[in-house]
């Protein structure tokens, strides 16, 4: 190989190793990190006022923040992991309550959940006892059980429908 093939050969070598490292660095700019999502298309949500309970129904309170007043009645917790098929949702289940408590209803999940009464999603009368609407992770809700007379009522989350539960009104 002569000079001019040596020269050559060291200035491709050279032009590679400095071309590599560049679109090293410029590739670490665009790999996606954990955590974070960077898009077009995103735009941030208004923050939930938690600070007005909406009442929906009969007797339902909607979610409100985890520093909620206290209730008279007993507390539903939504468990850690209960988004995960398989894994326990309420606790207790079933919840005994008496006619004229106020449930307190804690989502110690990391999505969201409802606690609606009825045995599914196609229940012809889904909603109609009770339903805390969304309630957002750590927050609190509030069932009424003053309209609902004793007996036994199914309820299930409407986001994951395989979360189901009883309440027992005495």
């Amino acid at each position: 190989m002569g000079s001019v093939g040596k020269v050559a050969l060291i200035a491709i070598l050279a032009v590679g190793a400095v071309t590599g490292i560049i679109f090293y660095y410029l590739a670490e700019l665009f790999v996606p990190k954990p955590g974070v999502v960077v898009s077009l298309y995103r735009t941030e949500l208004p923050p939930i006022s938690a600070e007005k309970p909406s009442t929906t129904g009969s007797g339902i309170t909607g979610a409100t923040s985890a520093t909620a007043a206290s209730t008279t009645g007993p507390t539903l917790t939504i468990l850690a992991g209960a988004s995960v098929q398989g894994n326990p949702a309420y606790k207790p289940d079933p919840i005994t309550a008496k006619k004229g408590d106020t449930i307190q209803v804690i989502n110690k999940d990391n999505t969201l959940h409802t606690v609606t009464s009825g045995k599914t999603l196609e229940d012809p009368n889904k909603g109609k006892q009770f339903d805390t609407s969304m309630i957002n992770s750590g927050a609190t809700a509030k069932i009424s059980t003053a309209s609902l007379n004793p007996g036994q009522y199914p309820f299930h989350c409407d986001v994951h429908p395989y979360m189901t539960g009883t309440l027992k009104v005495q």
